[in-house]
């Protein structure tokens, strides 16, 4: 009996470490696994005398760099996001929700889950929606929609398990608010239908007296890597509207690829690795910002002469690339790892009322019409023929936005479909309940330039009718449903 109950003993001790590793096992097994892939898509438009690279500009004659819709897929074994960025001026709502339509039915990522943006690079081309008789057509939003599903879908399929981790960065060298108040020896400031304005866009670099709005200096990123080191993707965001330099009649991705390249090679990723390393930078809230030095008088005079660099074409995209990139990857060095985090999303379909131009915008228009008068400014895009198409009744009264927040762990991102300025996204970081946030404007659609009702109030190019296209107080409705989203998505992640 007793040498029975030894030989019990034994076996008991034998089988226990057996049973915990049984359960170790059962335990990984259950547990998610987080996984990133990334790939990019070529997107660039045919040149040349048949190029459909030009809606309202010449065609392009030269392709300095490829256009590429970037692509990153986040999967944490429930859940997949995909995160789109388009080395284009603009993307219509239209083809971000075709390509939807295709990325649900090739890799399962329901829309609410896909976001598409655009960095706005000026030299991108565009799309010809009308055929010319005797012209050969080339239908580039269908290539356009087609390849930025077959660019998810390329992503999806190179998941592979991963970590994640996230962080900001500043560079305030780079941006500058291009709307000023100036002094009263410039004269009056004309608006767009003759109106007199309190600030200029863009208004030369004497006569300063102080700018009308902030910048945001951040820039907001995340990096995934292989469970082995390996960089995967790196996403960044900075509120920086365009820097340009680009030769004539050249297609060019602009910093944003400049940056997508020089922090990959900084972080040292393998420019033969087996998938590639894909960078992606997006455009922030730069409405009204651009990298232009720009300060009042009083500066300018303590500053003393300044020496004025003459740039190469090119040479400024890559040294704003550079700057970025290294700030990038010095705030890289002390990120947290985790391997495993949650996602969400929320999106929203917002209605706004369509902004409708004044009885006194009309009577001017008109007057401009039948050459009773000739208007006293360079009106740019809002001449008096948009005052008239906007008067119409035909114009559609509302219009729908898709806006969306997403969180990653414990980073947000909102995704806005406007040219949104610097200090709605400095708002927004301000009220979010989830930090660090991570703001992409032209995300999903482009619904024209969203100032706030004050710069409204101060007018200005990005406050016209034609480039402003919704309600007045749009971004107080926008702000305040993207605080509620991001409140949601804190809560559900408790």
């Amino acid at each position: 009996m007793h040498a029975q109950r030894i030989r019990y003993l034994f076996a008991l001790a034998m089988l226990c470490p057996l049973l915990l590793l049984m359960d170790h096992v059962a335990e990984a097994a259950e547990k998610p696994v987080f996984r990133a892939g990334a790939a990019t898509s070529n997107i660039t438009p045919p040149i040349g005398k048949y190029g459909a690279a030009r809606s309202s500009r010449e065609a392009a004659t030269h392709v300095h760099d490829e256009l590429h819709a970037r692509c990153l897929v986040l999967d944490d074994g429930e859940s997949k996001l995909a995160l789109v960025v388009c080395d284009l001026r603009h993307i219509s709502a239209e083809v971000a929700a075709a390509a939807k339509v295709i990325i649900k039915e090739s890799t399962g990522i329901p829309p609410e889950c896909v976001l598409i943006s655009a960095t706005h690079t000026h030299t991108s081309g565009g799309a010809r929606l009308e055929q010319k008789e005797g012209q050969p057509y080339y239908d580039y939003v269908a290539f356009l929609t087609r390849r930025i599903a077959d660019g998810v879908l390329r992503a999806s399929n190179q998941l592979e398990p991963a970590r994640i981790a996230w962080g900001v960065a500043e560079e305030p060298s780079q941006v500058f608010n291009r709307r000023w108040f100036l002094k009263a020896s410039r004269g009056p400031i004309y608006g767009a239908h003759d109106n007199i304005e309190q600030v200029d866009t863009n208004p030369g670099y004497n006569g300063l007296l102080q700018p009308a709005g902030p910048v945001d200096p951040q820039i907001t990123f995340l990096s995934v890597q292989s469970t082995s080191g390996k960089p995967i993707s790196l996403l960044a965001s900075y509120g920086l509207h365009y820097v340009g330099g680009i030769a004539p009649g050249a297609i060019s991705a602009d910093y944003f690829a400049m940056f997508a390249d020089r922090v990959g090679e900084l972080l040292g990723a393998d420019r033969h690795q087996d998938p590639p390393f894909v960078g992606l930078m997006a455009n922030g809230t730069s409405g009204d910002v651009n990298n232009l030095e720009r300060y009042s008088d009083e500066e300018l005079a303590k500053r003393g002469p300044q020496e004025k660099k003459r740039y190469r074409p090119y040479e400024k995209a890559r040294e704003v690339a550079d700057l970025c990139a290294r700030k990038v990857v010095e705030a890289h060095k002390s990120l947290a790892w985790r391997d495993h985090v949650k996602l969400t999303s929320v999106q929203r379909t917002l209605t706004f009322e369509r902004r409708y131009p004044t009885k006194t915008e009309v009577e001017w228009a008109e007057a401009v019409k039948a050459k009773k008068i000739k208007p006293m400014s360079t009106s740019r895009y809002s001449t008096y023929s948009t005052v008239l198409a906007y008067a119409s009744p035909e114009m559609p009264p509302t219009i729908d936005v898709v806006v969306q927040t997403h969180r990653i762990g414990d980073l947000a991102i909102a995704g806005m479909p406007f040219e949104v300025f610097a200090e709605i996204g400095l708002e927004l970081k301000q009220r979010s309940p989830i930090r660090p946030l991570m703001n992409i404007s032209i995300a999903n659609g482009a619904h024209g330039y969203l100032p706030t009702p004050e710069q409204h109030r101060l007018g200005g190019y990005e406050t016209w009718i034609g480039v402003n296209k919704v309600q007045l107080d749009a971004s107080i409705k926008l702000v305040d449903a993207l605080v509620e989203m991001l409140g949601r998505l804190k809560t559900e992640g408790q």
